[in-house]
């Protein structure tokens, strides 16, 4: 139905758009005072965690707003008509939203959610190349345009693709920024290694859209969108979208990953430091005894 009208709208050359699309805006709900709770009163009581730091909770919520910017906001319409907005959707529930969730998320409460996955079915979805290629393949075979048409043709099949591919994304960002210390298993160097193999990986499929001279999906194919973009700018403007915040995303975790390396490196030197003007200053002591 939403698809319909959708459609209707976009021939008129004036997509009407709700600000309010109640599925994503409960969630969001749901989940945010799932988390005030969790962090707030249930920690109060039980005092056996420290404290979430502020920086943590902006994190957890700024994921929370990718949400609904995503599924809540008018671009959820504009995404029916709308290859490239379709794909700024991806961008921001893919490349965006899990690491911020992932960043906010307590320690204790990720160990919880862990606990509920089968051991051996977490560590390999989990394990950096396992995790890396399955979110890379999935969002390849995605836009394949038989496949890609296919879904997009039923809304359920929509949803559940969609869900399949979030999950991937949080599996593909565990590896990156894990919020469970004893379970963050990769160096620093090779979390910069396991970025950039990221971006090669989701370079093919940014590239068969932004340089194909044809349109590719059916789905997105029969609309001026907005009433001024022809679909086959409307599809290389989505691939183009898809590969800047991909470069800006990745690029700020590897920035980030960076620094935190040569902090690390820093830290050791230090130490090492100290330990030899420690001996150095024993046996200097019993040089003089």
């Amino acid at each position: 139905m939403m698809h319909s009208h959708m459609h209707h709208a976009a021939h008129a050359g004036s997509p009407v758009a709700s600000w309010f699309h109640w599925e994503a805006i409960l969630i969001v709900l749901l989940l945010g005072i799932g988390y005030a709770w969790y962090t707030g009163p249930r920690q109060k009581r039980l005092g056996t965690t420290s404290p979430v730091p502020i920086h943590q909770k902006v994190w957890f919520y700024t994921g929370l707003v990718l949400i609904y910017v995503a599924h809540g906001s008018p671009l959820a319409d504009w995404g029916h008509i709308s290859f490239s907005v379709h794909m700024l959707q991806q961008s921001i529930m893919f490349l965006m939203m899990p690491p911020a969730i992932l960043l906010g998320m307590p320690p204790d409460a990720a160990r919880a959610i862990v606990k509920r996955i089968p051991k051996g079915l977490f560590a390999i979805l989990t394990q950096p190349l396992s995790s890396i290629l399955l979110f890379n393949l999935l969002f390849s075979l995605y836009h394949v345009p038989v496949i890609f048409d296919t879904l997009m043709s039923q809304s359920w099949y929509h949803v559940i693709s969609h869900t399949l591919l979030i999950l991937t994304a949080f599996m593909m960002w565990w590896p990156v920024v894990c919020p469970v210390p004893e379970l963050d298993k990769l160096s620093e160097l090779k979390k910069i290694a396991y970025i950039f193999a990221n971006g090669i990986l989701l370079t093919p499929a940014c590239a068969l859209i932004i340089f194909a001279r044809e349109l590719l999906y059916a789905s997105y194919g029969h609309v001026q969108v907005f009433g001024f973009l022809p679909p086959i700018d409307d599809q290389q403007f989505g691939g183009v979208i898809m590969k800047i915040i991909q470069e800006i995303v990745y690029g700020m975790a590897l920035g980030i990953t960076f620094f935190r390396w040569v902090k690390k490196e820093r830290a050791k030197s230090d130490e090492q430091t100290d330990a030899v003007a420690v001996r150095m200053r024993t046996a200097e002591g019993d040089g003089h005894a």
